[in-house]
């Protein structure tokens, strides 16, 4: 599975130049009046400053589902992502975290905050799932949206505190939503995408 990068450093620079001893590479003579020289410079972080870059998956597939016989009973089906701490520098662990937000593409918090799949033919077609913040789902565990999106950046999923950390978790669809369908009416591609934000917090 690729994985794409949430990549934050603080906006707080400031600019080195080390100086040196002079080392010449080139000499200008009557026969050579001409050269170049390397001008370099490093740019680095402010004291205390935080760098992280958490990995998030490129992408996650259901792929085929199914239509159940009937809708008596649940048909779930669940598939695995992993979100990583590739990188935390600078982060004051007892007091910070870097906390990490998921919403569907189309979520707000006035309106409606489910996450869809929807039929890339015709987006009036979809069709809902969860996404937990764990592999293990027992009759008890809830997903990561089960309580209200009361920030515009989404549902918190985690907060990471080391370098290395991650989420295994997944995202699960009912499969029982495709019946009541003829199946011709909704045969076709379905995706959705997962906004995930990133950010700086207190614990």
């Amino acid at each position: 599975m690729k994985a794409k990068k949430i990549l934050t450093v603080t906006s707080a620079l400031i600019m080195a130049v080390t100086a040196a001893t002079p080392a010449y590479a080139a000499e200008l003579t009557d026969t050579s009046p001409s050269g170049e020289t390397e001008v370099t410079a490093q740019i680095m972080g402010d004291a205390g400053a935080v760098t992280y870059v958490i990995s998030i998956p490129d992408v996650v597939d259901f792929g085929v589902l199914t239509q159940p016989a009937d809708d008596t009973a649940d048909d779930f089906k669940t598939v695995d992502y992993t979100v990583t701490a590739t990188k935390i520098e600078g982060l004051d662990a007892a007091t910070q975290k870097v906390s990490v937000y998921v919403k569907d593409e189309n979520a707000t918090v006035d309106g409606d905050q489910n996450f869809f799949i929807a039929n890339k033919a015709d987006s009036s077609k979809k069709f809902s799932y969860d996404i937990f913040d764990t592999k293990t789902i027992t009759a008890t565990t809830e997903p990561v949206n089960n309580n209200t999106m009361t920030k515009s950046v989404g549902f918190y999923l985690h907060g990471f505190t080391t370098e290395g950390e991650a989420v295994e978790g997944s995202l699960r669809i009912n499969q029982i939503q495709l019946c009541g369908y003829a199946l011709s009416d909704i045969v076709g591609d379905y995706s959705g995408h997962i906004v995930f934000f990133s950010t700086v917090e207190t614990v």
